[in-house]
């Protein structure tokens, strides 16, 4: 050290010493007191501005002050402190302490010296070691640990917070919050001393309520108190106790209705001042509750809604109630009360005419004095019926009599009868009016033209003759009147056609011709392409229910010559011509196609002064079905001395108007005179031999024929020309056929049909053979993994499960064994990817190939359509033509319905993707076709996804469903793809990948199977599959690497960014094709391109009507549309935008949940999955959001586990789901079944107890799966689950049959820990038997088997020994062991008896009553998205 040095230190010494003698001011370079947190490095900030020579610290308890601690002399550190690592020190004189503890709460003294000697300062520092609590919030008693809670309390209750084990002491405060600010409240605090710790308390004694029934109180650290060791506040919200059940006087109470089944909101609103609310009802208590930080709920089955309207799913009868919410400032409290109540609206809008079934309006034939009946069944409150009949506009009302019944679900059925009046009209309009009390909801009338049979009056008015030409539309005009009814009666039939009253027009009950007419509202009737059939006499009657007039109209059909002129031998102009002949000789005219029949004449114009004359009229007629030929052939005489002679020929008839035929030529001779007799000779010479020959050559071609047809039937292209018809042949005025015409006749005709039918077969097959040899597995993959559809389908992995619980349906093994039902109408549902289309592709593969064994072998016409390229056509007929057909093919949409209507051809149609028709919202033939009222005959099946079905069914129809893969089908799988390789097997392949169980049964879909399987090659880094998300990063990275293979280039971010907002834009607005130059202008071409190139985007063809004119002649157009080569792909794409969206900091969630709602979780889960696995911010959203919904946590579970990518993150979620009962439900959302049933196989997984599970009224045996429990209406199972403890089987009313219960008893045996099985308000057996019994015997933890058929009136037990039923007497006792659960107590209980199990069990005792034993209800729906009014089907 220097001398300068040594000068400084004599000098601070000297200062410190008199600074502790004289107490010199210090400085305010450090502040004092400072907090430092114990354990940890701590820094004694102090701040100096000008340059300092030196730093040195001084602890004031150390005996040998004079010598400091630590100090920095111009950029050295040296000191006691500093030398053993406790101390450092910064450039600015802060002083590091390294590791705080008790021992440095203490007061530091630092003295600073300048550059000149003497410019010295000293100060103390207080450093106070901090201890956090044991929590970031003060506890408060009644939150059981949580920040936040609510709890009802009556005023005389005391509440204490509480923060333990804190240095310094914490000054804890009681305050209100109020919309103005924050109030204290009195409260009493102490500190209690642990040690060098502090235990801080504060306590209410009484809670200051001040009048209102809510109250939110806060407790914090004093504010501005430091250390600030607290980082939250603690909250309650307190619902005063002694008023939670009572209604304030004054109150604002309103009565609404909401339908039974909806999802009402009762709004409360939430506005900027409100401190808390709650919800409450008043018979039961609080439902929920809010502050501005937290939302309560007490009932599971409401929901809360961010603005603070109560949600009430699915309500029903017993949601009925008074409910209440308050809200509160902090200061004041204002109520709002709900008298809710609940309406059912029957099924159908309108009540029903006993005549005319489920239709709205309809007619009927009735005698007066003859009962009508009109019914409404299932509403609520009951319907009010009344009959009346409408005349001159005034509604006249029927006497009638209605009775009202009130059923057991709490509805109620009327049913009003009147007799019919007499009126002295032919035609009556009855009305039957529904009316509501209170007009809770509104009905439609029924309306029923009724036609009155017996003396009524005439119509004098005779027909007026109307011709049309054949294959144009016509048009009948009528009267104006209330009504308008036409009817047709022809020679052997009198139909009614149609009616219009009300501005409506309806098809009348007597015709099966309707789809051939159109009425207008006008009362003109519109025949649609008049055929010859169409011949009669039409009357169309109108009138006011007074008065009534008619029109009448003699139909007839003309057609037009093909060719439309008369033909001349040797003439090849139509109007003009010469002929040159050597002398007199013969002439012939002819023509051909006509109707109706017309007589040919010639006439000489000149040259009859020569003596020109003709002689020997030959007329030749012949009929082909609906037309006529006609010829003349004439002997034109020319005379003596004439050179040139003029002659026409003209066509004459009875209706001369219709056609203008006439043909004028001049005759030139050359000269010489001609025997008149050998003439005539000739020329019978040469009719006679050409038309033997003909005749002969005919009769031979159809007696072949004949003996041909007996030999064989109408089967794939060969046609059947043998079987009789129906033939219309016209009419002839003045001549019969002889028998040489007739068979001319047949033979025409016949022919004509057969090689029609021919025809058009060959046309299907050759567009099926193109679709079957042009099959991708996995979309993009080129030629070179292009199959047929025989080499990928797998029959097996196509299983058809019965569904709805249809008897009969056993046994559907195979997709060929649908073929083989009597059905005529058929249904298959089955979700996205599960082979829906390749299962009738393959049937008409089947049907091409004629395949031996095939039941489509014997199947003459084979129609399959897929639906979602049909926009616009509404015509099944013209969808054939459009979509099936060659561009120039000569068959119209009418020959194709008469092929079809045949009676001889069998028809099978199928038709694919009908939750894909842009139309299905549409009146359509297609509807019309499944309700039965068109081509009854053919056999149809529609394939369509699970729960979008057209609205009208014929009461007939069979449902199945497509199953899941098979490990066996799964395997078959592998075998067909890998043929040239060794194959290897299902578990070899799953295992290589470390496939979890979550996607283990996402393979077992069909197209995700196949896409793994068809992409294992290039899944060579695949670690771990735990999500979905995972799965399909992985196809998508491979699908997008195609390019760089290919090209050398890959997809931008920003192609990717355009692509995934139109998909969201698609999938928000449901639709998901878009036109190509859209598409085009948004991507732009290469972009595009690429898209398209590695198979993300597909190209279709799509049907066009065109213009009217266009239809007319048969011109058909076709616009491009561009999808998603699947729908999960558009999700995925989607998925990424509305990561984007979700994680903008602007959407706050408000924002989000605006969004979220349109897009429907049951419709999109996968979106929903696929945006979880790929932002965690985006899935705290959507889990937030979920959550918030009723029910929706099942679903918000498995979307966390596609955030972590791993199952263990809810394995605490998914213990708690199973320490209560697991509950399945009918009817509930097929996805919120689909949850739980995932989250029991993964707690069997991860070998977690699953205490109980319950199914409720969806009990379903599938013989396909007989260890597994299936469910009713989506098709869903549960494996057997060894961990399940209790299971039950609640089904009021249902006969169980044998396979059902072996079906139970086989599940229950595989349980291992099963210890109790309940079968509730079933008819089981008297005795039981089966493999499901002995297995049940051999189970090592015995079950013990209950069956309570009259709900708990009554327990009966199983012997499992002789299998019969025992019942105990005596009250069982509460808590207490079960009879059964030892062998000692079963042996005393008594058997079942016979008489009473026939009498009172089986006599129809079981299941009167069916109400759930579960008390909980479940919505339809987890959350309520807007997309929800669209996808009510669903």
């Amino acid at each position: 050290m220097d001398n300068h040095s040594v000068a400084v230190m004599i000098h601070m010494m000297t200062l410190i010493a008199s600074t502790t003698s004289e107490g010199e001011i210090q400085q305010s370079n450090c502040r004092s007191p400072q907090y430092l947190e114990m354990g940890r490095e701590g820094v004694v900030e102090c701040s100096h501005g000008q340059t300092v020579y030196g730093y040195y610290w001084y602890d004031t308890t150390d005996s040998s002050r004079n010598q400091p601690i630590i100090r920095n002399e111009d950029g050295s550190k040296s000191g006691r402190g500093y030398a053993a690592g406790e101390y450092d020190i910064q450039s600015d004189g802060s002083l590091v302490i390294k590791s705080v503890s008790f021992d440095h709460d203490r007061v530091y003294k630092l003295l600073t010296a300048r550059r000149q000697f003497g410019e010295t300062s000293v100060e103390d520092v207080t450093v106070i070691a901090t201890v956090h609590p044991d929590e970031e919030f003060p506890l408060i008693d009644r939150c059981s640990g949580g920040v936040s809670c609510f709890a009802q309390l009556a005023p005389q209750t005391a509440l204490r917070c509480i923060v333990s084990n804190s240095r310094p002491a914490i000054n804890l405060t009681w305050s209100l919050p109020t919309s103005k600010g924050t109030l204290d409240v009195s409260y009493t605090s102490r500190v209690l001393p642990s040690g060098l710790l502090f235990t801080s308390e504060a306590s209410i004694e009484e809670i200051p309520f001040q009048g209102n029934s809510l109250l939110l109180l806060e407790c914090k650290q004093k504010r501005d108190e430091l250390p600030s060791l607290l980082t939250e506040k603690a909250t309650i919200l307190i619902q005063n106790r002694d008023v939670a059940q009572t209604i304030p006087p004054g109150a604002q109470t309103m009565t609404p209705y909401y339908q039974e089944g909806s999802s009402p909101q009762l709004p409360c609103v939430y506005k900027e001042n409100t401190i808390a609310m709650a919800w409450k009802r008043v018979d039961s208590g609080t439902l929920a509750a809010k502050t501005r930080q937290r939302v309560f709920k007490m009932s599971e089955n409401v929901g809360l809604s961010l603005d603070g309207s109560l949600i009430l799913p699915d309500i029903n009868l017993r949601d009925e109630g008074v409910y209440m919410c308050s809200t509160n400032d902090g200061e004041s409290e204002h109520d709002v009360v709900y008298d809710v109540h609940t309406y059912a609206i029957p099924v159908h809008p309108h009540p029903l005419i006993e005549a005319c079934g489920t239709r709205k309006v309809c007619s009927s034939v009735q005698v007066a004095g003859d009962v009508l009946s009109c019914e409404v069944e299932g509403a609520r409150p009951p319907v009010n019926l009344t009959w009346s009949v409408r005349a001159l506009n005034d509604d006249l009302t029927i006497d009638s009599e209605g009775t009202v019944n009130n059923q057991s679900d709490g509805l109620f059925s009327s049913i009003e009868s009147a007799t019919l009046p007499n009126l002295n009209t032919s035609f009556a309009v009855l009305y039957c009016t529904p009316s509501v009390e209170g007009d809770v909801f509104e009905l439609q009338d029924s309306l029923l033209l009724v036609e009155l049979v017996g003396p009524r009056p005439s119509f004098k008015t005779p027909p007026i003759t109307n011709w049309f030409e054949r294959d144009t539309d016509g048009e009948l005009s009528c009267g104006n009147g209330m009504y308008v009814v036409w009817k047709r009666r022809t020679a052997s039939a009198n139909d009614s056609i149609a009616f219009a009253v009300n501005g409506g027009t309806y098809p009348m009950d007597t015709t099966d011709r309707s789809n051939r007419f159109d009425m207008r509202t006008d009362g003109t009737l519109v025949l649609n392409s008049v055929l010859v059939d169409d011949e009669g006499i039409y009357v169309c009657v109108f009138g006011d229910g007074v008065t009534e007039s008619a029109t009448m109209y003699d139909l007839k059909v003309f057609a037009v010559p093909s060719p439309p002129h008369l033909v001349v031998e040797g003439c090849e102009q139509q109007s003009y011509c010469v002929l040159e002949k050597p002398s007199d000789g013969s002439v012939l005219c002819s023509v051909h196609g006509i109707r109706p029949e017309v007589k040919l004449t010639w006439t000489i114009q000149s040259g009859t002064e020569n003596g020109a004359t003709f002689v020997n009229h030959t007329v030749v007629r012949s009929i082909n079905r609906e037309t006529y030929d006609i010829s003349l052939h004439s002997y034109l005489r020319a005379g003596r001395t004439a050179e040139k002679i003029t002659i026409q020929c003209k066509a004459v008839g009875p209706h001369p108007e219709l056609f203008e035929l006439s043909s004028t030529l001049d005759v030139r001779f050359s000269g010489g005179e001609v025997n008149e007799d050998s003439n005539l000779a000739l020329l019978s010479l040469l009719l006679l031999i050409p038309l033997a020959i003909f005749v002969f050559v005919v009769i031979c071609i159809k007696v072949t024929r004949r003996r041909t047809n007996d030999t064989r039937g109408l089967s794939g292209d060969e046609t059947d020309s043998g079987r009789k018809r129906d033939r219309a042949v016209p009419d002839s005025p003045k001549a019969e056929l002889d028998e040489t015409q007739m068979t001319l006749l047949d033979s025409t005709a016949d022919t004509s049909q057969d090689q029609l039918m021919a025809d058009f077969v060959r046309q299907l097959k050759n567009k099926y053979r193109r679709w079957c040899a042009n099959v991708h597995p996995i979309p993009g993959g080129g030629k070179h993994q292009q199959r047929s559809i025989d080499q990928i389908y797998v029959d097996n992995g196509l299983e058809v499960s019965r569904s709805h619980n249809l008897a009969g349906a056993n046994g559907i093994q195979s997709y060929e064994d649908l073929f083989r039902l009597e059905a005529k109408r058929i249904i298959v549902e089955a979700d996205a990817g599960y082979g829906k289309s390749s299962m009738v592709m393959k049937a008409a593969d089947d049907w091409c190939k004629a395949k031996d064994g095939s039941p489509l072998k014997e199947v003459h016409v084979f129609i399959l359509l897929q639906m979602k390229s049909l926009k616009d056509i509404t015509s099944f007929y013209e969808a054939i033509v459009k979509s099936l057909l060659p561009e120039d093919t000569d068959i119209t949409k009418f020959m194709i319905e008469r092929l079809l209507k045949r009676r001889d051809v069998v028809v099978v149609i199928a038709l694919d993707g009908f939750d894909e028709y842009p139309g299905r919202d549409m009146k359509s033939d297609f509807k019309s076709i499944f309700s039965g009222d068109m081509l009854q005959g053919a056999q149809v099946v529609l394939v369509t996804r699970t729960d979008c079905l057209p609205s009208a069914l014929d009461p007939t129809t069979r449902h199945f469903r497509l199953t899941e893969f098979s490990d066996k089908a799964r395997q078959d799988y592998i075998h067909n793809s890998f043929q040239e390789h060794q194959s290897p097997a299902v578990n070899e392949l799953l295992d290589k990948f470390s496939v979890s169980s979550i996607i283990n049964n996402l393979l077992k879909v069909p197209l995700f199977f196949t896409m793994f399987v068809h992409l294992t090659n290039e899944l060579k880094d695949a670690d771990t599959i735990e999500s979905t998300t995972r799965l399909f990063e992985l196809f998508m990275k491979i699908f997008e690497n195609r390019l760089r293979e290919k090209e050398g280039r890959v997809l931008s971010k920003r192609h990717i960014a355009l692509l995934s907002k139109i998909a969201l834009e698609g999938v928000e607005g449901n639709e998901i094709a878009w036109p190509k130059q859209a598409l085009l202008r948004r991507l732009g071409t290469d972009c595009f391109n690429d898209f398209v190139h590695i198979g993300i985007l597909v190209e279709e063809e799509e049907g066009d009507d065109g213009s009217s004119m266009e239809k007319k002649i048969g011109i058909t157009k076709s616009t491009r549309k561009v999808k998603f080569t699947h729908k999960i792909i558009c999700e995925w794409y989607a998925a990424i935008c509305l990561v984007r969206y979700l994680e903008k900091s602007q959407f706050g969630l408000r924002g989000y949940e605006r969004h979220l709602r349109k897009l429907n979780p049951f419709e999109l889960q996968y979106l929903y999955k696929f945006t979880c696995g790929m932002s965690s911010i985006a899935a705290r959203r959507i889990i937030q959001y979920l959550d918030s919904g009723v029910n929706g946590h099942e679903f918000a579970l498995l979307c966390k586990v596609e955030e972590t990518d791993q199952i263990e993150s809810i394995t605490e979620d998914i213990k708690k789901i199973c320490e209560e009962s697991v509950s399945f439900f009918e009817p509930s959302s097929r996805l919120l079944r689909a949850s739980k049933v995932q989250l029991l196989e993964i707690a069997f997984q991860l070998k977690i107890p699953i205490k109980s599970v319950f199914f409720d009224r969806c009990y379903a045996f599938f013989e396909e799966f007989p260890d597994s429990l299936g469910m009713k209406s989506n098709g869903l199972r549960i494996p057997p689950l060894a961990n399940l403890q209790e299971l039950e089987i609640y089904s009021p009313g249902h006969k169980m049959t044998e396979g059902e219960c072996n079906n139970i008893l086989t599940y229950a045996s595989k349980c291992d820990a099963l210890v109790e099985l309940r079968l509730s308000k079933t008819l089981q057996p008297m005795v039981m038997g089966g493999d499901g019994l002995r297995a049940i015997r051999a189970k090592k933890i015995k079950c013990t088997l209950m069956w309570l058929p009259e709900g708990d009136k009554l327990t009966y037990f199983l012997e499992q020994e002789t299998g019969r039923w025992k019942f105990y007497r005596k009250e069982l006792p509460i808590g207490g062991d079960f009879p059964g659960t030892a062998k000692s107590r079963l042996e005393d209980l008594e058997y079942l008896d016979e008489d009473y199990y026939k009498d009172t069990l089986e006599g129809g005792r079981v299941g009167k009553d069916t109400e759930p034993s579960s008390q909980e209800t479940e919505p339809l729906n987890p959350v309520k998205p807007e997309a929800e009014s669209k996808s009510a089907e669903a």
